[in-house]
């Protein structure tokens, strides 16, 4: 991949993501513009995504007064961070003030997958992924976890993900208002990587959306049909939540897009055997 694309706009004059609020229209706002901003630089690219490869990690990392001037990732790594966070990630900030941080933790046996994810982030990253030992009450377990450093390039992210709930006062993660612009092969993977599994008995995969509202899985799986032309199904599971499916029938087409971008230890969740 180009050096160009590597490292995207780090002219200190593009706007930064505006970080947290607590019901600021005008703040979100100023977020959705930012987006829009860093959309219409890298349309292109972006709209050729299934045809680019995931950019080399082994480049020698940058050093943290650069990294505090980065405003945007790098277009792959923008795509596999909203692909992540549609998942099990998770986006922090310990104040409305402060710059926000990825955190993911995944489970023993995906431990190939997170060192995986590890490389691909590591020159955000002051230690590389970490594993925890966790006493449970019967056996031992051993989690992965990865965690950034707090950097305003994240901050973007965090405006897309979470809202403000005032009367619990804490942030919701929710499906981001412009998802069908975000939506590509490469974060449907990452996705299904982090959320989704394949159901042998019925030949299909689910994707686990339960955390989300159903009008929210409804406009991601619209967002997911508009872009990628796979059609996917919005599925009841238990009390107020609701999953998606992908089929038999476009099941074929479905891995023909999204194995390329896929871990190999992770391509049993879309039912083909490593």
């Amino acid at each position: 991949m180009d050096t160009a694309v590597r490292h995207l706009d780090v002219d200190s004059s593009y706007p930064p993501g505006v970080g947290a609020w607590k019901g600021s229209a005008v703040r979100r706002l100023k977020g959705y513009v930012s987006w829009v901003r860093f959309y219409r630089q890298n349309e292109t690219k972006i709209k050729n995504m299934k045809n680019t490869q995931i950019f080399n990690s082994n480049n020698k990392s940058l050093d943290l007064v650069n990294l505090r001037k980065l405003t945007s990732l790098p277009v792959e790594l923008h795509s596999i961070l909203i692909g992540i966070m549609l998942g099990d990630g998770g986006i922090y900030r310990s104040s409305p003030t402060a710059n926000a941080r990825l955190e993911m933790s995944l489970g023993t046996k995906y431990k190939n997958f997170a060192e995986y994810l590890g490389e691909l982030f590591k020159e955000y990253m002051s230690n590389p992924v970490k594993s925890i030992n966790i006493k449970g009450q019967t056996n031992n377990y051993t989690n992965y976890r990865l965690k950034t450093v707090s950097l305003p390039v994240f901050n973007m992210y965090h405006d897309m993900f979470y809202i403000f709930n005032t009367d619990k006062q804490n942030y919701v993660k929710i499906v981001p208002i412009n998802i069908n612009e975000l939506i590509n092969p490469i974060v449907l993977a990452y996705l299904i990587m982090t959320d989704g599994n394949f159901d042998a008995n019925r030949n299909r995969v689910r994707i686990y959306t339960n955390s989300y509202k159903k009008d929210e899985v409804v406009k991601l799986a619209d967002a997911i049909m508009n872009n990628i032309k796979i059609y996917i199904g919005v599925l009841h599971d238990r009390n107020d939540q609701w999953i998606l499916t992908i089929g038999a029938k476009n099941l074929e087409l479905l891995r023909n897009t999204v194995s390329p971008h896929f871990h190999s230890s992770m391509l049993y969740r879309i039912g083909i055997l490593d």
